[in-house]
């Protein structure tokens, strides 16, 4: 026996692999190396497609709460599985990928209606187990086919290192380029036809026909035609029409405008019934609604439209909080006072602000919030409108202008959850910077009293503003259980100053018939009624000194889960199902 030591052989697979490796000309490597990254781009970029068209039905949260883990466990599936799975399919699979995405808005609008049904937990992920997940496991699949040719011994890695080499790189491409796209999306978002929700999906599925052209593709024909005919998603007149007929018949509701943008799908609906009502939404949640003057309300005395919900009319309590110190100096006139409103909804608050005679600046970034507020909720003209993100702007202007505004009003609630950085310390900082000294600020906040996210916002707003009440807009439930979750709409108002009076430095005057602006929903709601105040320990016990700033946001986001799904499920009595679903 020789005492030179064998070199070990190759396993045969290994061996054919390297063979197939050497045959392939450099050119149809290189080839088949770009087809496999643009089936991981196309797959990379679904994903956040995918929950973007669920986020109407089910809100943009709940459609995320499985999707990363499923992600993973599809692509470990396609990847690990992959060698397994050659003696039962065939190797033509990439030639599916396109078929598959093109029925993709059909299956959804095929499970759209049973959401109620399948539920806020799971409804998503059946949802995308029938439509994304197939096309990103048939995507990594053919990839991983494609990239066999690569040869890696060159690179003198050990067996086992080769062999998870290529599956690992591909599954950290989807899901860098899907991180990336989400972060894009929204910056062209609505901007055409091809850059909506549905648009996209058949943006991606024609981008895969191409990477893999064949005559397969003809099986997705009648999804095609189903997707641009008969398809109210789709975004066009003829979808719009679609969708109105639909609302109309089965649910009296019309359709006045519906655009995708920066925050969401925003709509206006409106009811057709004796209560008629009109309602600005933004995915599954509303930011505003009023009544309508119809003969009915007309015989209730209503002469003008109202606010349907009257968190909006208590935040206009800002401008009843007296002076902490009283003096003999006559009050100043709302026509010398400025206000900021941060979040614009419907723009109840803010066109009290302007009828008052007052300065107002509104801060809102959705500009189609913006333009819907005005054109089919009566904004006035009368403001300065910033349409920007309200960190950038009250961080610069609290250190180039501070000392502002008499009023600050802050309302940024959304879908189940609240831009975070919104109720951080350094955003409360700059907000009582552009106070003036006897100024007051009113922050809308939607949370459940029973939850740690509830009580670190109001620690944190409490933290910076010294004197602060919490009122509800609604009685608590009379059966409630100790523990039970009371998720409600509450406004906090604040002083910046309480020149130590505490709590006591909060009041509010009597308000005059001036104040009611004519509007019975601000004679019901304008002043903050004692009964619906809640006596809160804003610093409660063991909790002293736990307050959110901007390294701390992810504390806040832990509990977005709950708050949205108890969110989605209170939308659920609000509106019908089907108006939910049909978008």
């Amino acid at each position: 026996m020789s005492s030179r030591q064998k070199t070990p052989k190759k396993p045969k697979a290994a061996k054919e692999a390297d063979k197939q490796a050497r045959q392939l000309p450099a050119s149809t490597v290189l080839k088949n190396v770009g087809r496999a990254a643009a089936m991981l781009l196309v797959a990379g970029i679904a994903s956040p497609v995918s929950q973007l068209n669920l986020s109407p039905v089910y809100g943009s949260i709940p459609s995320s709460l499985h999707h990363q883990r499923t992600m993973t466990f599809t692509a470990v599936a396609a990847l690990i599985g992959r060698k397994g799975l050659k003696r039962y399919v065939s190797s033509g699979l990439a030639e599916y990928i396109a078929v598959v995405a093109y029925w993709i808005p059909v299956i959804q609008f095929l499970l759209f209606p049973f959401s109620e049904q399948l539920g806020i937990e799971y409804g998503p992920l059946v949802i995308e187990s029938l439509t994304y997940y197939p096309v990103l496991f048939l995507s990594l699949y053919a990839a991983a086919d494609l990239l066999d040719a690569i040869d890696l011994s060159q690179f003198n890695l050990p067996q086992s290192l080769s062999e998870i080499a290529v599956p690992t790189a591909s599954y950290f491409t989807v899901s860098s380029i899907a991180k990336l796209s989400a972060a894009f999306i929204p910056n062209i978002i609505g901007t055409s036809v091809h850059f909506t929700r549905v648009g996209l999906q058949v943006l991606l599925a024609s981008a895969s026909a191409f990477i893999t052209p064949s005559r397969i593709v003809l099986l997705a024909v009648p999804a095609i035609m189903h997707t641009l005919w008969a398809n109210p998603h789709y975004p066009s007149d003829h979808g719009f029409h679609l969708a109105n007929t639909t609302l109309w018949e089965n649910q009296n509701y019309t359709l006045l405008a519906r655009q995708e943008s920066i925050t969401g799908y925003v709509s206006v609906l409106e009811s057709h019934t004796d209560n008629a009502f009109r309602l600005l939404r933004c995915d599954h949640s509303l930011l505003g609604g009023e009544w309508l003057v119809t003969p009915e309300s007309y015989k209730r005395g209503q002469r003008q439209r109202e606010s349907i919900f009257a968190v909006f009319v208590l935040l206009e309590a800002v401008r009843l909080v007296e002076p902490v110190l009283k003096t003999d100096v006559a009050p100043i006139p709302d026509t010398e006072k400025s206000a900021l409103v941060i979040g614009l909804g419907i723009g109840t608050a803010p066109n009290a602000m302007i009828a008052h005679g007052i300065n107002t600046t509104i801060v809102e970034l959705d500009p189609v919030v913006h333009h819907y507020a005005t054109k089919y909720f009566a904004l006035s003209p009368n403001h300065t409108a910033v349409i920007d993100d309200a960190v950038s702007y009250v961080s610069s202007k609290s250190i180039s202008a501070p000392a502002s505004y008499d009023y600050i009003i802050h309302d940024v609630f959304t879908g189940g959850a609240e831009p975070v950085s919104l109720f951080t310390t350094e955003f409360m900082t700059g907000l009582h910077a552009l106070l003036k000294d006897d100024g007051a600020v009113a922050i809308n906040y939607a949370g459940d009293l029973t939850l740690g996210s509830t009580r670190l916002v109001l620690n944190t707003i409490h933290a910076i503003f010294p004197a602060c009440r919490l009122f509800r807009d609604s009685p608590a439930p009379e059966a409630k259980q100790p523990g039970e979750a009371d998720f409600i709409n509450m406004v906090i108002i604040c002083v910046k100053n309480d020149h130590g009076l505490g709590t006591k430095a909060v009041t509010f005057r009597e308000p005059v018939r001036e104040d009611f602006l004519g509007s019975l929903a601000r004679h019901n709601f304008l002043v903050p009624q004692e009964d619906l105040e809640v006596k809160y320990d804003f610093v409660r016990e063991g909790e002293k000194g736990k307050v959110m700033g901007m390294k701390d946001v992810g504390e806040l986001e832990k509990y977005h889960k709950e708050g949205a799904v108890s969110h989605w499920r209170i939308m659920r009595t609000v509106l019908p199902s089907g108006v939910w679903e049909l978008w």
